[in-house]
Formats: structure tokens, C-alpha cells, sequence
């Protein structure tokens, strides 16, 4: 009698390592979009042209007057077989070289009228390729993928992914959730940052609670700052007695300083102070947090007050600033 023999299983996903896991776990779901979008295929969209055949096109065509050596730097493959794509598509009169000025050895490259046809309509062909993908899914699920793309190309520092302030949408209507975000994330940057214990973000929820007692629509005002789909900033503008104002929750994420988006915050939270003609506007902060601090004062605000505290875990200032409106 003959000893059968029992396939051996993989190891269950769950019981593998965290790092292990993840690994798995992209690699699955690049079987999946390499499959989803046909990028397997020998030719692209039953062309005679294959996926880098187009990529090679489509850098020639947005980074101007490039040059193979250009061109095999941001696509990563080899010289030779870059070099016979370029002699094929001289051929088919889809590229041009040009010798450069400064070096009549080397040339830079452009698409022919042909050329430039043929990627509109390979582009055009992706376009409805990817909308036919997305065509179930509600805006919002929409808006989510786009979100997770961007967030990925990002994290992995991939050329043209970090943020912009163009790419930070700002909003000031207040939203179911927003309060929660609001002070986890007060939370998670003032520990990581300084230090501050659970007793910081307590105190942020106790201000929120107080703020909902006699918010205003009118008079008073919450701009968040968001990418990628997460919260990565806010200020806050609060009404008080005697045409005073409340300058309140001026945080930024870490990674989201540098690009102007600070300054905008600002830049409109005093125009709304503006128009709701207060006399003047103060805040409160601590000697810690010397970058707002001169944000602040490049908005004509001045320190009126310093005081030390020992506050959530910290030996540190008080400080109050005001501005006259």
C-alpha cells in the first residue's frame, strides 16, 4: 500500500511575523493591481507597445527636453535596452533628437506630432481603463483610494510625493468626528514633541467642551488643514466678552511645516478677526513652543505675560500673547 503524502499548507497569515505580514500583505496587492490593470500583457492595451515602451514616451513628454540618460534615470532600466527603444521609435517617427548647445555629443529628446498621438491616446485609453474601475464605488470611496495612493507615494518618498499647500485642503465647517480628531491629534504631537502626558489631552477636551458651550457659527470659527485624508493641522478663532477674541489649537504636524501652510492658517484667521471687527485677539501657549511663537509675532502679536508652571508633566512658562486689532 502506497504512503500518501499530505500537502504541506502555507503558514497561516496571522501566525506569521509583523514584519513578515506586511510584506505578504503588499506583495498581495501588487498580484492584485498588476492583474486589475493588465500591466502583465505584452502589449499595452493590444498595442504594439509595451508598458515601458509608453513610460518612455510619456517622460520624454513631461519632463522637456530630457535625455536618454534622463529618461533611464527615472525609470531605472538599462542603458542598452533603453537605447534600442529610442533607435525604434526614431524609426517610427514618434521622438526627435536634438543636439544640446553646451554639448554637440549629446542630444535631448522630444516627441514628434505622431508621437505626441499616440500617448494622448494610450493615456486616454488608461483613463477609461481606471474609471471603469472606480465606477461603483461612491465619491467618498473614490476620494479615499486617491488619498491612500497619495499617502503611499509619500511615506516611501517617491519623486513629486511630498505635500504642497496646494495639495492641503482647508475647511471650516465643522463636521461629525472633527472634535475627536482635533484632540488626538493635539495628543499625539504635543507627547511625541515634548513630552506632555495624557493630562495635556484632557485639558484639550476640556477646552473643546467649553468652546461647544457657546459656539457661535457667526462669530466664531475652526479651520482644519487636511491631506491624504488625515487632519495635519487647524487654528481656531473664539469669541469672547468686550469685542475680544481667542486665538486657540494653532498645531501643525510635524510634516507639515515648512510649506507655507502655517503662515496660511494665520494669514486667515486674522482676516476673520477682521471682519468681525474685534478690538483685539490673545492667546496662550508655553515658552515650548517657540516656532508658533514666531508665527505669532511676525502677525503682530506681542508676549504680555510669562509665568512658570508645572503643567502635564513639564516645568515650563506660561506665556500670553495679544494683538490689537
Amino acid at each position: 500500500m502506497s504512503q500518501e503524502t499530505t500537502p504541506v499548507k502555507p503558514a497561516r497569515e496571522k501566525n506569521l511575523p509583523q514584519d513578515a505580514r506586511l510584506i505578504a500583505g503588499i506583495r498581495q496587492f501588487n498580484r492584485y493591481y498588476t492583474t486589475q490593470l493588465g500591466l502583465l500583457q505584452q502589449h499595452f492595451f493590444d498595442s504594439e507597445y509595451s508598458l515601458t515602451d509608453v513610460r518612455v514616451l510619456y517622460e520624454v513628454q513631461v519632463n522637456g527636453k530630457t535625455t536618454a540618460t534622463g529618461v533611464r534615470e527615472a525609470l531605472g532600466i538599462d542603458a542598452g535596452y533603453l537605447s534600442r527603444i529610442l533607435r525604434r521609435f526614431e524609426k517610427q517617427g514618434l521622438v526627435l533628437k536634438h543636439p544640446l548647445p553646451e554639448d554637440g555629443r549629446s542630444s535631448y529628446l522630444t516627441l514628434t506630432a505622431r508621437g505626441q498621438k499616440l500617448l494622448h491616446t494610450m493615456n486616454e485609453l488608461s483613463d477609461k481603463q481606471i474609471r471603469r474601475m472606480l465606477e461603483h464605488l461612491e465619491p467618498a470611496q473614490q476620494a479615499r483610494i486617491g488619498d491612500a495612493m497619495r499617502l503611499v507615494r509619500y511615506l516611501l518618498k517617491a519623486p513629486g510625493g511630498a505635500p504642497r499647500l496646494e495639495d492641503v485642503a482647508v475647511r471650516h465647517e465643522l463636521r461629525p468626528g472633527d472634535l475627536g480628531n482635533i484632540v488626538r491629534l493635539h495628543g499625539e504631537v504635543y507627547e511625541k514633541e515634548y513630552g506632555y502626558n495624557i493630562e495635556f489631552e484632557q485639558y484639550v477636551m476640556e477646552t473643546i467642551h467649553d468652546f461647544m458651550k457657546t459656539y457661535d457659527a457667526a462669530k466664531d470659527r475652526v479651520w482644519l488643514a487636511s491631506c491624504f485624508g488625515e487632519m495635519v493641522g487647524m487654528i481656531a478663532i473664539i469669541h469672547r466678552p468686550q469685542r475680544q477674541a481667542q486665538l486657540r489649537w494653532f498645531l501643525l504636524r510635524a510634516d507639515f511645516r515648512g510649506i507655507g501652510l502655517g503662515r496660511a492658517l494665520m494669514d486667515k484667521a486674522m482676516e476673520f478677526c477682521r471682519q468681525q471687527q474685534f478690538r483685539s485677539v490673545y492667546l496662550l501657549t508655553t515658552n515650548q513652543q517657540g516656532k508658533a511663537a514666531s508665527i505669532y509675532t511676525k502677525h503682530g502679536f506681542i508676549k504680555t505675560a510669562s509665568v512658570p508652571e508645572t503643567l502635564w508633566g513639564q516645568d515650563l512658562y506660561e506665556e500670553r500673547y495679544e494683538k490689537k486689532m
